[in-house]
């Protein structure tokens, strides 16, 4: 489950982006919660495009965030104390990335409010990149894809986000050469899972 104050810090966050236009989207556990499948986390990650990369870097510091690391195409975030929680952002610099953040939904959240969220495909995406670049991460992206698989199939996803697509991660799998692993996890996917009933609206309508 997701803190309430942790929910709190990331209303803040995306009102804050949303003022300054720059584009956002949630991904990792709390992706997870906004897709109905409550995860524990003590974290915030965040995409954004690498064009805004200073924006984010400047604005963060004025909520009173210290960066302590900005590196390739990631930027890691702590308050003074641990007090806010650790913020991660991943900043996309070619097309499909840019789709991504594109094709992201405004989940709606008692707590949060309405915030933007990838698509869970795009999550997946995201979670294979992440197979091929980190193998230490291997076991728990794993788990996670699992995760988001199983509860697509047994019919909790948010009906306002699309279904999975299986030909999409298995282009990008192969890509990624991380196909095998994909395998591994398709048969947990279905074709016609049964609609669930929270309901949030695409971003672009």
């Amino acid at each position: 489950m997701t803190t309430p104050k942790l929910k709190r810090v990331l209303s803040i966050l995306c009102r804050h982006f949303s003022k300054k236009r720059v584009p956002h989207a949630i991904i990792g556990a709390m992706a997870l919660s906004l897709y109905g499948m409550p995860r524990f986390t003590a974290d915030i990650d965040l995409l954004s495009d690498e064009r805004h990369r200073k924006t984010v870097l400047d604005a963060m510091k004025q909520l009173g965030y210290d960066c302590f690391q900005d590196t390739g195409g990631f930027a890691q975030f702590d308050s003074e104390l641990g007090v806010y929680g650790r913020v991660d952002f991943m900043f996309v610099d070619t097309e499909e990335g840019r789709a991504i953040l594109d094709g992201a939904i405004d989940a709606h959240d008692e707590v949060i409010g309405v915030v933007p969220v990838v698509q869970p495909t795009d999550y997946a995406v995201l979670k294979l990149m992440a197979l091929a670049n980190n193998s230490e991460r291997m076991a728990r992206d794993m788990a996670d894809l699992e995760i988001l698989f199983k509860s697509a199939a047994a019919g909790f996803l948010y009906p306002a986000f699309k279904p999975i697509d299986v030909d999409h991660l298995q282009k990008f799998a192969a890509r990624f050469h991380v196909s095998e692993q994909l395998a591994a996890l398709l048969p947990l996917v279905t074709t016609d899972p049964k609609p669930a009933s929270v309901m949030g609206t695409r971003k672009n309508e």
